[in-house]
């Protein structure tokens, strides 16, 4: 039911260039205070409305809750001028004219919620109507779409769905510079795979006008931008969820595509980009930000996935376009090391969950090759695992998320089946294990503090958790509907079980000693956050990525 390719490979060492390094703040810089009331119409103080302080010029946003008597504060913002507006209920105050925060300089801004806000954004994917899902034959619900006839649907069809069902192009809508850097982006991940055949530049031509004339929209998405406050809830915040602050930050390259996101050892933020080809890493003690080009490949372009953080601190991640390569960088010293991957039988390095074993092996799903790789590092030793359940299909069985369970198994998400696969890493033997879930869409996984896998039911908004002793699968049901739950990660030192809610744009808490569940909104409408990290010095502040926005940030709970 499986089969093991080995392959060796020779050790590239190279130095790493940081090649942004925006003004360089101090940590003592990040002592400014903002604070103030919020207050209704009519002069009454409003507890539980969101505050939003925005930094244009840091690419900053904060958010916390008001207090008792309508009071917030922060205490810890970098110097600079502040825009902040509140929102509560069905209203929400002007914004803020900009106000200098400087240290040892408190700064009060109070503000009424008297304007009316913009319709409520329903949940969906960003850019997307309600219940269009992102998976294949029309899961989670969605509609089953077909490619129109056209002069570019035979080339469609014979190579862009090579790697990717029709319903990953039927489904979007966006104007043409959004096109051309998706075609374009393709054109660069078939050139390191076996399994896609790469476009001409005829071909190209002809499949961006094709898309153009059937599948083009306004503002890069298939509609205008949403309100910002569009997806803050309506109803004001009370408990648990009042005590939290949310920073984002926008990447100077907002469309360079953070799909992954992890953390260092130090608490620095790193994120992989697909399109900007580098790596950025975001200081939460200064809130710089410095992007780091990978060591030169065969390619100049570089479509980097799959970050992940070893015991050991290293960070590994993939150039999964033409160079065909796995990476790892040490953060303290910027040193990498370089793995070349040798032609495979078919597929290429593609996918975007990396996990490291205990063992210190690094493990890859690649979902269009329908495969499960694992490099031993010591001997630069590569093995492949066919996925049996795409075998049986004659297509691929799309392995997606991964976590590596308590009996250090290896279990991933088979995303076009609807089944959970679990590798033994001693003897290779992999069994699978339907989700009885109908259209589940899962997508992300984790292990919790007892080695349990947890995953993201994305496609019908419900939380997984898989007993690794029994296999026994137990469904959670969030408090927002059709939440999108995308990517799962237990709390390494207590039961807490942290998940992204993406279609909604909030990060969420389950205890399972109590099956209660916390959710915490994030600053903006359409953040997309999926993946997620938890800080390892901080169990209170967990990382997520926005893949389509841009952004990075995090939510910390305060005590």
């Amino acid at each position: 039911m499986f089969k093991q390719i080995h392959l060796k490979l020779s050790m590239v060492t190279l130095v790493a260039v940081a090649l942004v390094c925006p003004r360089l703040i101090h940590a003592q810089d990040r002592s400014g205070v903002l604070q103030g009331v919020i207050k209704d119409a009519s002069g009454a103080p409003v507890s539980g409305a969101f505050v939003k302080m925005k930094n244009a010029e840091r690419r900053l946003t904060f958010m916390v809750i008001s207090q008792a008597q309508g009071r917030y504060s922060v205490n810890s913002l970098p110097s600079g001028k502040y825009v902040v507006q509140g929102i509560g209920g069905d209203y929400q105050s002007e914004p803020s004219a900009p106000v200098d925060v400087a240290t040892g300089k408190p700064v009060t801004v109070d503000l009424s919620l008297t304007a009316p806000r913009a319709p409520q954004l329903p949940g969906a994917w960003p850019g997307r109507l309600p219940g269009e899902q992102v998976g294949e034959g029309g899961e989670g619900g969605a509609p089953l779409l077909t490619l129109p006839e056209g002069e570019g649907k035979q080339i469609a069809e014979a190579k862009c769905v090579a790697c990717h069902d029709a319903q990953r192009i039927a489904r979007v809508r966006a104007n043409r510079d959004r096109w051309q850097t998706i075609v374009q982006n393709m054109r660069a991940y078939a050139q390191g795979s076996t399994l896609a055949k790469p476009l001409t530049d005829e071909e190209a031509r002809v499949v961006l006008d094709y898309v153009m004339a059937n599948f083009s929209g306004p503002g890069g998405s298939g509609r205008p931008a949403p309100d910002p406050n569009s997806r803050l809830p309506r109803t004001l915040v009370k408990g648990d969820a009042t005590k939290y602050i949310a920073v984002e930050y926008e990447l100077p390259n907002n469309k360079a595509e953070p799909h992954e996101v992890t953390v260092d050892l130090e608490g620095n933020a790193w994120v992989t980009q697909r399109v900007g080809g580098k790596l950025g890493r975001l200081d939460p003690k200064t809130f710089s930000y410095t992007e780091i080009a990978p060591p030169a490949g065969q390619s100049p372009t570089n479509r980097l996935n799959a970050i992940n953080r070893a015991p050991d601190g290293k960070l590994w991640f993939i150039d999964g376009g033409p160079n065909r390569r796995w990476l790892s960088i040490d953060p303290k010293t910027k040193q990498f090391d370089v793995y070349e991957l040798p032609k495979l039988k078919s597929g290429s390095a593609s996918g975007n969950t990396m996990r490291v074993h205990p063992n210190g092996s690094v493990w890859l799903n690649s979902i269009a090759a329908n495969q499960v790789i694992r490099l031993d590092p010591a001997t630069r030793e590569f093995t492949v695992f066919e996925v049996p359940a795409g075998i049986k299909r004659g297509r691929t069985a799309s392995p997606y998320g991964m976590a590596i369970s308590g009996d250090n198994k290896v279990w991933f998400i088979e995303n076009a089946v609807n089944q959970m696969g679990r590798i033994d890493p001693a003897t290779g033997k992999i069994d699978e294990y339907p989700i009885f879930v109908k259209n589940p869409v899962a997508r992300k996984g984790g292990m919790d503090s007892e080695g349990n896998v947890w995953v993201g039911l994305h496609g019908v908004g419900k939380l997984m958790k898989i007993d690794y002793k029994t296999t026994k699968m137990t469904v959670y049901d969030p408090p927002t509907e059709d939440a999108g739950v995308y990517s799962v990660q237990g709390d390494p030192k207590s039961p807490l079980v942290w998940f992204s809610e993406q279609h909604v744009d909030k990060m969420a808490r389950f205890d399972p000693k109590t099956e209660t569940f916390t959710e915490f909104p994030l600053a903006n409408a359409e953040s997309d956050p999926r993946r997620i990290e938890i800080d390892p010095n901080n169990p209170n502040r967990v990382w997520w990525s926005g893949n389509l926005s841009g952004r990075m940030g995090y939510v910390e709970l305060l005590k």
